[in-house]
């Protein structure tokens, strides 16, 4: 070949160096086959072009449209192949002879080598290569061939990313050999000249610089963040002061409580986790006594300062005053003093604003302080709260609808512990509530849960069951560690209460370990429990070191983020810079380590204390642990908020990079392309998914765990409805609420009658409603753990409002407002034509429109309105039909001609869901639109118009509400799809609440195997 032309060499490859399978490419890369157009058409000369040089199975492997390759000279090397069309050569040598002779001659300026895999062999050992253009591709694909194995120290990387030839052995580079030589001698020099400065380096100084090297910027940065739920006003004082000052003691023994009652439980509390030196946080149930302290602390006195509180604000705080790349939005109760605190870039919630701030009394003590004959062994706090706001369902609910305007890179959610005070029955309300809004986070949002002080072991088993497995990532220090393992059984459970500091590190180790391996994701085993969990981040921090623990390859960049929080501990409690080097602030911090540190027990990991690398990792099964010592400050500040600023600062410098896609509760038709590459970048990049919400899946529950719950619709009254639920609190209370605003007793109508009086539709609609809630209150008393179970959620007819209160779409006030509303209207319009309904099977040769046509014409023959509609599709071949009771005449009369069968009369008087129901469905949207409080569902709920589940927008809800007053039902629909739910011969437990038992032999209808697993509530 011709010394003048020069060969390149150019591919695309996966991380794994594949090229290629069954003779084609494994992917399809618009921008990547750009690029190789673009490289090997273009040339210096325009009077010249360039050649493509491949082989026989690479030209195979073009389609033919594309063949041969435009403006380009398209060689084939083959010994076997012979085409008069096409260049063919049989060794790169009769390259030579073909393009010094006519027409070839001075014509082509470079040979590109476009393979296979042969072709490549030879062109690397080619004396005329010039460069290689790899495209590397960030994801590895099913090739059964790969590019030649090459020696890449004889390349060099220029800046575009194309691999050049780079002899260092030729004459002519000996002046750049000196050169590096000469650059060397100098680089050396300062080397050990470095390593000697690290010697002598203080040991404080060392570590701090040794964090700073490890601490990384993320390639992929968390920039809109979303916090909350609690804030508050921290009143930090001298926890000894106070209670010298408001002279507290106590009879009784030292000990711990779940809740504070007053001053004597205030001493024993505070005096027990003073003695350890722990930190705690303890609810203040008695008003008059909380009033008193801060009334007490106000006094000058006591010097009590004022700082913004609450984990949430803390960690918002920090985010905003460290990390100006992000913006944090933060939704808690704001008050006025708290708005003042706050850091002007933090983005916040208006709804939640609050008129007076929410205190918190931060008790602080340092180490070697002494109360009474009492020493506290480290420094450290107790906070006392009495929280109103934080925890309530209105945060709670307008946090999440905050994530869905937002739009957040990272949620981080606290503030959980806060619910403390509430009876059981609410907050396991509240834990259903946030665990059903965790489920419908995009999997691809991480979501990070900042543990607080937890006192009641029944949160604790309660948090540790149903929220932690369900977020990303976890921060948690020794005192919430213990605790947990104690209620959930874990290992070292003997631990709690911890002293501050005294937590050894393979203890801990062990209970990360459990708490991870038991309530994490595991990605290798579909069938395991833990498939469907999203845990696999754990960042644990205590006052002498640090951990941080990761499942999985979705986190990344965790030892910066583990230094990086290293380095604000202790520092902060000092009240020091971070950018502070000066000598004479080492001297308030101390590294409290052992020369050697066992880390695992199992692995036999031994950590020896080195200043110059204070992180140690290794892995333990599929579980990565990293861990560093800290600095203690002797003589802190205030100690308050440095978990959370540390939480904070190790998240921000984490990386969170998810490609699975599995269990998205999005429409899988709208991610077709949710992947792509960019080849000029050699990434991959995600594109989010269109945020169309479809349906819910509930992949986490076992199929046969599932729950489904039918709500009956008109003509189900009866006398004696709702006496077997009324020994229910819960469901007494709804019929008291309704007697209250109905103004008479729905109740004794339902038990006494009179039957005729029932059957009219003011009564029978609040009748039905009200029985039915009722019903499921004592459903949800006989089974707690039914709404963790419930799925979804459907109602026939007026049903489908019991369904949007079971599912907290609408509240009960609101729906029993609209429901009367409702009723009266339908009522009125019924009035308008002597109505009613009737059930028929059709057939295939059933001519229903015709009769439906010619029934409203015979009615307006006979002086009254022209209605026969289809209202309602039950089941295959049966629907409901509805119109005056001239036109049901005619239809009863011509059933055979048109045939189809009259199958019941319904015992309802008017004509729902027809276009009668005009004037009430008016009514109910103008009520509608005055309501604000509509959530976006946590279940799936059908709509009787659609038959569907509700789209997940609060208009659509709304019109699909009023819709489904004056058009069919579609039940059929409905059941359908409730019976596809099935898993093989796995079905869910369906429960049809309230009067009737109509809808379950409906069910029944289509698919008989449903008989064992429905049944009827009450019974």
């Amino acid at each position: 070949m011709s010394s003048k032309i020069p060969m390149n060499i150019i591919a695309a490859v996966d991380e794994n160096f594949g090229i290629g399978k069954n003779n084609s490419l494994p992917w399809r890369l618009p921008k990547e086959y750009k690029h190789f157009i673009n490289l090997t058409t273009t040339t210096k000369n325009p009077n010249k072009i360039n050649a493509v040089l491949m082989g026989r199975k690479c030209w195979e492997s073009i389609p033919e449209k594309y063949r041969p390759l435009k403006n380009r000279l398209n060689i084939v090397m083959t010994k076997t192949w012979v085409d008069e069309n096409l260049i063919f050569i049989n060794s790169l040598d009769s390259l030579n002879l073909i393009l010094e002779s006519k027409p070839y001659e001075n014509l082509i300026e470079t040979i590109w080598n476009i393979g296979g895999k042969q072709i490549y062999s030879l062109g690397i050992e080619h004396q005329n290569l010039n460069k290689i253009v790899l495209t590397k591709i960030d994801k590895n694909f099913d090739c059964d061939v790969k590019f030649p194995e090459i020696n890449w120290n004889q390349f060099i990387e220029e800046e575009n990313g194309e691999i050049m030839m780079f002899p260092f052995n030729t004459p002519y580079n000996y002046l750049l050999n000196w050169a590096f030589v000469c650059f060397a001698i100098p680089w050396l020099y300062s080397y050990f000249n470095e390593q000697h400065r690290l010697t002598t380096m203080p040991v404080e100084q060392a570590m701090l610089k040794a964090w700073e090297n490890f601490i990384a910027q993320p390639s992929i940065k968390f920039r809109k963040v979303i916090v909350g739920i609690n804030c508050n006003v921290d009143v930090i004082v001298s926890g000894v002061s106070v209670i010298n000052n408001l002279n507290i003691s106590s009879p009784n023994p030292i000990g711990d409580k779940e809740m504070l009652g007053g001053f004597e439980d205030l001493y024993e509390v505070f005096v027990h986790f003073f003695t350890r030196g722990a930190p705690a946080e303890r609810f203040m149930a008695n008003d008059l006594t909380f009033d008193k302290i801060v009334s007490a602390i106000e006094d000058n006195q006591l010097h009590a300062q004022h700082y913004i509180g609450g984990n949430a604000a803390l960690m918002a705080q920090k985010i905003a005053s460290a990390f100006p790349h992000a913006t944090p939005y933060l939704v808690g109760p704001i008050g006025p003093r708290s708005q003042a605190l706050l850091h002007p870039s933090i983005v916040r919630n208006n709804f939640t604003r609050i008129v007076q701030d929410e205190m918190h009394v931060i008790l602080e003590y340092k180490q070697g302080e002494i109360l009474g004959e009492y020493v506290a062994p480290a420094s450290s706090r107790f906070i006392i709260s009495h929280d109103q706001f934080s925890g309530s369902a209105m945060v709670i609910e307008m946090f999440f609808k905050a994530i869905m305007q937002f739009r957040p890179d990272l949620i981080i959610f606290s503030g959980i512990h806060s619910m403390e005070a509430q009876n059981q029955e609410a907050r396991l309300e509240k834990l259903r509530l946030i665990k059903r809004s965790l489920l419908q986070i995009n999997p691809l949002i991480p979501i990070h849960l900042q543990l607080g002080s937890m006192p009641d072991a029944n949160i604790a088993d309660d948090i540790l069951k149903r929220i932690i497995p369900n977020v990303d990532s976890l921060g948690i220090n020794e005192q919430e560690l213990t605790f947990l393992s104690r209620v959930g059984g874990g290992p070292f459970k003997e631990q709690y209460p911890i002293s501050a500091g005294t937590l050894h590190a393979y203890k801990a180790v062990e209970m990360l370990y459990w708490l991870l391996s038991n309530y994490g994701h595991d990605r290798n085993n579909p069938e395991s429990k833990n498939y469907n969990q999203r845990l696999q981040r754990i960042h644990f921090y205590s006052l002498t070191y640090h951990i941080m623990v990761s499942k999985g390859p979705d986190w990344s960049n965790l030892a910066a983020g583990l230094a990086a929080g290293a380095r604000l501990a202790g520092r902060q409690s000092c009240n020091l810079a971070l950018s502070s080097g000066r000598a004479t602030d080492f001297d308030k911090l101390e590294i409290r380590s052992s020369q050697t540190v066992l880390l695992d027990k199992q692995v036999n990991k031994v950590f020896k204390f080195n200043p110059h690398s204070p992180l140690a990792s290794w892995m333990r099964g599929d579980l990565v642990f990293i861990y560093t010592p800290v600095f203690v400050c002797k003589f802190p500040q205030h100690t308050v908020g440095v978990d959370d600023a540390i939480a904070a600062s190790a998240l921000l410098y984490s990386q969170f990079f998810k490609l699975e896609r599995k269990n998205w509760i999005f429409n899988i038709r709208t991610m077709r392309s949710v992947a792509k590459i960019d080849s000029s970048k050699n990434s991959l990049q995600l594109r989010r998914p269109e945020k169309r919400l479809l349906k819910l899946t509930f992949d986490h529950i076992p199929m046969k765990d599932q729950v489904v719950i039918m709500f009956p619709g008109y003509g189900t009254q009866y006398l004696t409805m709702g006496r077997n639920v009324i020994d229910n609190p819960n469901s007494k209370r709804l019929f008291d609420q309704a007697n209250e605003f109905l103004k008479f007793d729905l109740f004794d109508l339902c038990q006494n009658g009179p039957k005729t009086k029932l059957d009219q539709i003011i009564y029978s609609h609040m009748a039905i409603f009200v029985s039915s809630l009722a019903a499921f209150e004592k459903l949800k008393t006989e089974q707690p753990d039914i709404m963790d179970r419930l799925t979804d959620v459907a109602g026939f007819g007026l049903g489908e409002f019991c369904a949007l209160v079971a599912a907290n779409v609408i509240n009960y006030d609101d729906a029993l407002r609209m429901m009367k509303i409702y009723a009266d209207a339908t009522e009125r319009c019924s009035q308008l034509s002597y109505s009613g309904m009737i059930t028929i099977r059709t057939c295939a040769e059933s001519q229903l429109l015709k009769a439906l046509s010619e029934a409203k014409e015979y009615s307006e023959s006979k002086g009254e309105l022209p209605l026969c509609e289809l209202a309602g599709y039950l089941f295959c071949h049966v629907k409901i039909i509805a119109g005056t009771m001239k036109s049901l005449e005619f239809l009863n009369q011509h059933a055979n001609h048109f045939k189809f069968q009259i199958l019941k009369r319904l015992p309802i008087y008017g004509a729902f869901h027809t276009t009668l129901m005009n004037e009430a469905a008016n009514d109910v949207r103008e009520y509608l639109e005055g309501i604000n409080e509509i959530n976006i569902p946590c279940i799936n709920v059908y709509s009787n118009y659609t038959g569907r589940p509700h789209l997940f927008q609060i208009k659509r809800i709304k019109r699909d509400i009023v819709r489904q007053i004056t058009n069919p039902i579609k039940w059929e629909q409905i059941a359908q799809l409730l019976f596809q739910k099935r898993q093989n011969e796995a079905f869910p437990s369906y429960i049809e609440v309230g009067p009737g038992k109509q809808l379950g032999n409906i069910l029944y209808n289509i698919g008989k195997k449903t008989r064992n697993t429905c049944i009827h509530y009450p019974p």
